[in-house]
């Protein structure tokens, strides 16, 4: 569609238009893909395409992240793996700024 506009545009505005499109779509075409084909934001800003989850693994149980979590979505015993309800999670994204051991991650 861009291309169509740059060819039948009578103006320059309209010939330069699509081009902020076009460089995305040059530049980040396996993002766009992601999203469409898999419905999956690799970058983690698109808040109906992202889940947040807690690698057991990396937690420690400090509790920061659930603390710091406006929808009261994270559990957990101290000193043991937390878990994110999805439920419940608002995406904001305050358990990742958190968390002191990267043990937030995104899907």
């Amino acid at each position: 569609m861009s291309k169509t506009i740059q060819q039948a545009s009578l103006c320059a505005l309209g010939r330069t238009a699509p081009n902020p499109a076009l460089s995305t779509l040059r530049y980040f075409r396996d993002e766009y893909l992601e999203h469409i084909s898999n419905h999956r934001c690799p970058a983690g800003v698109c808040k109906k395409l992202t889940e947040f989850y807690i690698d057991p693994e990396l937690c420690t149980g400090c509790g920061r992240c659930r603390r710091r979590c406006p929808a009261e979505a994270i559990g957990g015993e101290k000193k043991k793996a937390h878990q994110i309800n999805i439920a419940k999670c608002i995406k904001c994204g305050e358990c990742i700024n958190n968390c002191n051991f990267r043990a937030v991650k995104v899907k």
